[in-house]
């Protein structure tokens, strides 16, 4: 390991993230892994890696690193202060702030060879709930697997692409869920014309919604199967959309489903940003 950066505040929120551990939920692990696996996977092709390399998952704002030791980054997804799509030089001693947020939610590092991050369960994507990875925290010295300051990676300043611009309002396409029939016609009807706007509260876990509470279906419902990108009304009737570290099985009614993309475009919705439903078929 090549020791790159200490970790002098980790902001709202700092970890490692892969493509996740797929094919562990039968015994109560999500997927996890990165929520905006396209920019996390081009932080890693600007930084000249292997597309599934870890990379670091920055949240919102407030992240601060001291460089160790000169050497090349890249970074991609949500704007912080630090230009995304871009890959750069850094300097022994510089100070790295991602503490101007400017839209998006989660931005992601990438280095030379990827980070050096412990695996669990074939991954190193970090569950903090399920004790699988720690997220950063200050003081922290981390490290990657390649020498960063290297003249082979000088090339990956030439690389550029023109990052996108999380919008704060955003209409997603959703299929119904699995007990979609069992709402009222007019639990559906204020559900698909409502402009929901994310609460502060969502994490990795889930986005909440905050709006008008849905009546809920009266019948008792056994607990299922839950993937990411199901929509469940709790009980007082909000909305929450299940996204990579939800829960596997639950006993919420489910009266949406998002694909991967949409759940990805969701998940860079900062909190007060809105989002509308548009049921397909």
């Amino acid at each position: 390991m090549f020791e790159f950066l200490k970790v002098i505040s980790p902001g709202c929120g700092a970890s490692w993230q892969d493509a996740g551990r797929p094919g562990w939920k039968r015994f109560g692990v999500p997927p996890g892994g990165w929520m905006d696996g396209v920019a996390a996977r081009e932080a890693n092709r600007l930084a000249g890696n292997p597309e599934n390399a870890v990379v670091m998952e920055l949240a919102l704002q407030g992240a601060e690193f001291e460089v160790l030791r000169g050497g090349w980054l890249a970074l991609a997804g949500a704007d912080m202060g630090w230009k995304p799509g871009t890959a750069r030089r850094v300097e022994k001693g510089e100070h790295l702030r991602f503490t101007a947020h400017r839209h998006g939610v989660y931005a992601y590092l990438a280095a030379p060879g990827g980070w050096a991050a412990p695996a669990y369960l074939g991954s190193a994507s970090v569950f903090g709930a399920g004790g699988l990875g720690k997220a950063l925290a200050a003081g922290d010295i981390v490290g990657c697997l390649q020498d960063p300051g290297h003249e082979a990676w000088a090339g990956v300043a030439a690389r550029y692409r023109e990052a996108p611009v999380y919008p704060t309002e955003i209409e997603v396409q959703v299929w119904r869920g699995s007990q979609w029939g069992a709402f009222s016609d007019e639990a559906r009807a204020v559900f698909l014309g409502t402009a929901w706007s994310v609460s502060a509260r969502s994490n990795r876990t889930g986005v909440r919604l905050d709006g008008p509470l849905l009546d809920t279906p009266e019948a008792t419902m056994l607990s299922e199967p839950v993937l990411p990108g199901s929509v469940q009304v709790t009980g007082g009737g909000q909305p929450v959309v299940t996204l990579c570290d939800g829960p596997t099985v639950g006993g919420y009614p489910k009266i949406a489903l998002l694909d991967e993309e949409a759940c990805r475009r969701v998940a860079q919705v900062p909190p007060g940003g809105t989002i509308r439903w548009k049921v397909e078929g």
